[in-house]
């Protein structure tokens, strides 16, 4: 078992929270400005499955959307 190490109450501005994806973990770290790194445990990645199960498209189903449809309030025509 590792030794703890206990994190700061306030860290200083600049400092960053790191997520490093390796395989199925997650390595986590915090780096100071300074450049010292303190290492938190890995973790096991959550699988992400919306992508795997529906594919989202920018461009609309052409099947559900009638082409030629007339609208459904005419703009009427201006008498002269």
């Amino acid at each position: 078992m590792g030794s703890a190490v206990r994190l700061p109450v306030c860290f200083p501005v600049g400092s960053k929270y790191v997520l490093e994806a390796c395989g199925p973990f997650v390595r986590r770290y915090v780096e100071f400005p300074n450049g010292r790194r303190v290492k938190l445990a890995t973790r096991k990645a959550l699988p992400c499955g919306c992508l795997e199960w529906q594919q989202i498209s920018i461009v609309p189903d052409q099947r559900s959307t009638p082409v030629n449809s007339p609208s459904k309030n005419p703009v009427p025509e201006h008498a002269s």
